[in-house]
């Protein structure tokens, strides 16, 4: 016979709980087993079950299908594929699904559900992998991507995200078909109005929507208590851009928002921090590109000069130690009526004549030509970064050893050396480089100190 309301054993609901409240309940696998309440789960809150933090969002994201089915079924149909997907073997562990979990997880608590109950640790992965991408190094992108979660509209953050794949896929990751990408996204966003003001809305209507109740203070009643249920807040429908950027302009004080809210950032504060994030970025990039380009036209020039192109130059090198002016002498008499003269057309033969010295020869010339462009670009990065000093000198000891292997090279052109082809910036901050080494060898009474300094004319001995 079944039971009434009134009679002792009864569980039904009374009348100050929510009935709702009682169909979001979803069971833990040890209480589904069991049909009684997992007390031991309860306390680990289902966390300590593995170490790897995807399990545990896996986990809330499962406990979480019931509600969104009702509230927001988009989202919802994205959690059960996420969830089919984890439970094929060796699925978690590959990187882009990781990813396509934490922004999952960032999309839902960006809904009125609210926040989904994860361990700090967990929480500090959601926050990683939400804010990046598989393989994404570009400094640029990586600052649009952590910007997501602040971004209201849902079509842009897909964008983004899918441009952020798209580049993190790239062996090259700063081409201008990159940064026009990115330029155009950034462009987006500055046009995009946020209401991030706006005051959140309850939905006293719907009792299914409720975030974790807070801890009971003394001589409150328990947050189990339905009178403790808190409605997750509800955004208010977007507001005209104008009115948007005005209030962003006000400062935190002004205006009324929800105690839950974070303080207002006044919209001047959140551009000039956006501008100082994006230039960093791009300074960063700056000098990655110049070192790396630094490397290669060392190498390039090494593969000439040791390489395809090593037997002419070890002509010029034989004929620069019997010269008391040394290599500088030499490389200013290889041109027609010059005392070289005939190295001079030794070399133009060997260009002519020997496709691998040539090519060797041409890699070797661009590679310089690249590497004096980026290192141009990169001195005023130097001067207003706080370790410019440490930069500097990096830099300069990579200007003297290129410096060292272009000088001694011959140019294209009669009686010069390949430093003597770079733009004329570039070549005034190298042969800084190159005479500051030999001024520190020159100072050196040994006859290997005074043996390095004498490619210069003004250092021989």
């Amino acid at each position: 016979m079944a039971e009434t309301p009134n009679q002792p054993g009864s569980q039904s609901p009374g009348p100050s709980e929510p009935k709702a409240e009682q169909t979001m309940r979803v069971a833990s696998p040890g209480e589904a087993a069991t049909g009684k309440p997992d007390d031991t789960n309860r306390a680990r809150s289902g966390i300590n079950e593995t170490k790897d933090p995807i399990q545990e969002m896996l986990d809330r994201l499962s406990r979480a299908v019931p509600t969104l089915v009702e509230y927001n079924p988009d989202l919802a149909r994205r959690a059960e594929t996420i969830l089919r997907q984890g439970a094929e073997p060796g699925r978690t562990e590959q990187q882009p699904f990781r990813h396509e979990v934490a922004y999952l997880i960032q999309d839902i608590e960006r809904s009125p559900i609210g926040q989904l109950r994860l361990t700090p640790e967990t929480r500090t992965e959601v926050i990683r992998l939400a804010s990046s991408a598989p393989g994404l190094e570009n400094e640029r992108m990586l600052a649009l991507m952590r910007s997501t979660g602040n971004i209201d509209d849902r079509g842009l953050v897909r964008d983004i995200r899918r441009a952020g794949a798209q580049i993190g896929r790239g062996v090259h990751q700063d081409t201008p078909n990159v940064r026009s990408q990115i330029e155009s996204l950034e462009n987006r966003i500055r046009l995009t109005a946020r209401p991030a003001d706006a005051a959140p809305e309850a939905q006293p209507n719907d009792p299914r929507i409720r975030t974790a109740p807070a801890p009971a203070q003394p001589g409150q009643p328990s947050a189990d208590s339905a009178s403790q249920t808190r409605i997750a807040p509800q955004r208010q429908p977007s507001r005209g851009a104008l009115d948007t950027i005005l209030t962003g302009m006000r400062g935190p004080s002004q205006g009324t928002a929800a105690p839950w809210d974070p303080p207002l950032t006044p919209m001047a504060d959140r551009i000039t921090a956006f501008q100082q994030r994006m230039m960093e970025g791009r300074d960063e990039i700056a000098l990655r590109a110049a070192e790396k380009s630094g490397r290669a036209a060392m190498a390039a020039l090494d593969g000439f000069r040791n390489g395809e192109g090593a037997t002419i130059m070890n002509r010029i090198r034989d004929a620069a130690r019997s010269e008391p002016g040394g290599m500088a002498a030499v490389l200013s008499e290889m041109r027609e009526g010059g005392r070289f003269a005939d190295l001079r057309q030794q070399f133009n033969n060997a260009l002519a004549n020997e496709k691998g010295v040539a090519q060797a020869y041409d890699k070797a010339a661009g590679a310089l030509a690249r590497y004096g462009q980026d290192r141009t670009a990169v001195e005023q990065v130097i001067s207003r970064r706080p370790d410019a000093a440490n930069l500097t000198a990096r830099f300069e000891q990579m200007d003297a050893q290129i410096g060292e292997a272009a000088g001694s090279t011959p140019s294209r052109r009669d009686g010069k050396s390949m430093i003597e082809d770079l733009a004329k910036q570039a070549a005034e901050l190298i042969q800084r480089a190159v005479d500051a080494v030999k001024f520190v060898f020159s100072r050196q009474p040994s006859a290997e100190a005074g043996a390095r300094a004498a490619p210069a004319p003004s250092m021989s001995v």
